[in-house]
């Protein structure tokens, strides 16, 4: 292995290892906000944000896009039905599947939730030095597409490597 090649894997390893910490450390941070919620779990506050964010959809959907349980979500779509953040109404075009709707009651904990972390990445990005700011946003974006590319690009080339 040349110096070069020894190089790249320890700034691959330190890169691995540091984008790891990130995303525990916004997680982290995000679930702080999802105990302020206004349901019972940060399953519940992932439900109500995504149908805030994407609309509608059938629990079989949800399922997909979460990469959650399907029974799992059914018991917390059916707590916030009783709860009255949510509406399980019949799907228009599909017998078999309930489409899941959000309430006004759901919209208004959905808009709060989206709120409050708005306000903890504003409240992060404010730590960084004035100039850094804009260039940290640019990388986010940039770092948000290539984490959208890896997961829905060429099968063959993404998912687990071992």
């Amino acid at each position: 292995m040349t110096v070069d090649q020894h190089n790249e894997v320890a700034a691959d390893r330190e890169a691995g290892a540091l984008l790891r910490t990130v995303t525990r450390l916004f997680t982290e941070l995000q679930q702080r906000n999802f105990a302020c919620c206004d349901v019972q779990s940060s399953t519940q506050c992932l439900i109500l944000s995504t149908l805030h964010r994407e609309g509608p959809q059938t629990l079989t959907a949800l399922t997909r896009s979460l990469n959650l349980d399907k029974a799992w979500l059914s018991r917390s779509t059916d707590d916030l039905a009783q709860d009255g953040h949510l509406i399980k109404a019949p799907h228009p075009s599909d017998r078999r599947a309930l489409l899941l709707q959000l309430t006004e009651a759901g919209q208004d904990a959905a808009r709060t939730l989206d709120t409050n972390l708005n306000a903890q990445s504003a409240r992060v990005l404010a730590r960084l030095p004035t100039g850094d700011r804009d260039q940290a946003l640019r990388l986010l974006g940039t770092l948000s597409a290539a984490l959208e590319a890896e997961l829905h690009g060429d099968p063959t080339e993404a998912g687990c490597a071992c």
